[in-house]
């Protein structure tokens, strides 16, 4: 494998970006002034990060469309025209460019929320306002609540999930809002109903909310998998296995009850082998052993691996990885492979030294082996 670092994703969205905004809002708005906005986004641009380029280019949409927002909204919503009849998979970095419109409703919006809020029901269609919400669920939250409420029963999947993404109280790269960490069974109590939704999207994006909460708050998170479990069928079930892995990994034994797994039965592990002590940056690594059970039983058993690494200042780094879940019948052994690679990426900084794999059942390791990378 080729151990040169992927590029940075702030890099696909670039200078071509800008002037695609400036193109698009232009052919809706003559009077736009290109060359301001231009030059608002211009400075230090190439230094910024990918969600600091997003904002500043944003910034510059706030200073230069009309200051009225329901005219500027307007601007928008001709520029992008109708929404795809569904998400577009594959876009990539590339959906990013529509990503400024997004935050700009939260920049130019946020006095008028009753105007802003549908405004991004309507724009999440394009590109989702799972970020842009946030201000208003720091600002307005009880309105904003209003508006969510609603669009839990709407008919596009996008604006549904909406519904549960925007307010995740861990939402990754989404703005910290305290009341979403505090009291996240307001929230739970909307969302609900997505458990069960239609779209896999929709579900997956309630069962990462559920997961959220499950790192804050166990017990809350629990009780409301084992209703979602009871009350939603197969697709509930399907969700609740997504919430509750966070739980799982740790070993949790109401998460591991509540999936059925066997959390007192005891599993051995044989002949546990790695495919070499040395493995280069940009290489990869497999793992073979055999799990056995140690009773009279059959047993059902989360099976998970986890990777140590080594950091830059010598400390330990953990990463567990979901693996399977095996039935192992008395006398009889089961096989386990486990592959992962070692290339670097922008969201992942890798450093030569011992590192370590664990075989884990149901959150206990139960055999390791080491090895090296190197350089």
């Amino acid at each position: 494998m080729d151990p040169t670092p992927a590029p940075a994703l702030k890099d696909g969205f670039a200078q071509a970006t800008v002037d695609w905004t400036a193109r698009t809002v232009a052919a809706a708005h003559p009077a736009f002034d290109t060359k301001r906005f231009r030059q608002i986004v211009r400075a230090g641009f190439d230094d910024l990060s990918l969600m600091a380029r997003v904002r500043r280019v944003a910034e510059a949409l706030a200073a230069t469309l009309p200051a009225d927002f329901a005219q500027a909204d307007a601007v928008v919503e001709r520029a992008l025209g109708e929404p795809p009849e569904e998400w577009i998979e594959g876009e990539g970095i590339s959906a990013f460019r529509l990503a400024p419109f997004l935050e700009w409703v939260s920049i130019a919006g946020l006095a008028t929320p009753a105007l802003a809020l549908p405004a991004l029901a309507s724009l999440t269609r394009h590109f989702t306002a799972e970020f842009a919400i946030r201000p208003f669920l720091a600002d307005h939250l009880d309105l904003t609540f209003e508006h969510v409420a609603r669009w839990v029963t709407d008919g596009d999947a996008r604006v549904r999930r909406l519904a549960s993404e925007g307010t995740r109280p861990l939402l990754p790269w989404g703005r910290h809002v305290a009341a979403l960490k505090s009291h996240p069974e307001r929230a739970l109590a909307l969302i609900e109903p997505l458990a069960a939704d239609a779209s896999e999207v929709v579900r997956r994006s309630a069962a990462n909310h559920l997961n959220d909460v499950s790192r804050l708050d166990p017990d809350l998170a629990l009780a409301h998998a084992a209703r979602w479990a009871r009350g939603h069928g197969e697709a509930g079930r399907g969700a609740v296995r997504h919430a509750v892995r966070t739980l799982v990994k740790k070993g949790h034994p109401e998460a591991l009850k509540l999936l059925g797994f066997d959390v007192h039965a005891t599993v051995g592990l044989r002949r546990l082998r790695l495919s070499a002590k040395a493995v280069p940056i940009g290489g990869d690594l497999e793992l073979t052993a055999d799990l056995h059970a140690e009773g009279d039983a059959p047993v059902t058993a989360c099976v998970d691996f986890a990777v140590r690494y080594a950091s830059a200042r010598g400390a330990e780094r953990w990463k567990v990885f979901k693996g399977t879940t095996v039935t192992i019948a008395p006398g009889e052994t089961c096989p386990v492979r486990f592959r992962r690679d070692f290339v670097p990426r922008t969201t992942r900084v890798l450093y030569p030294g011992p590192h370590a794999v664990h075989v884990r059942v149901n959150g206990v390791t139960v055999g390791e082996k080491a090895f090296e990378l190197v350089a």
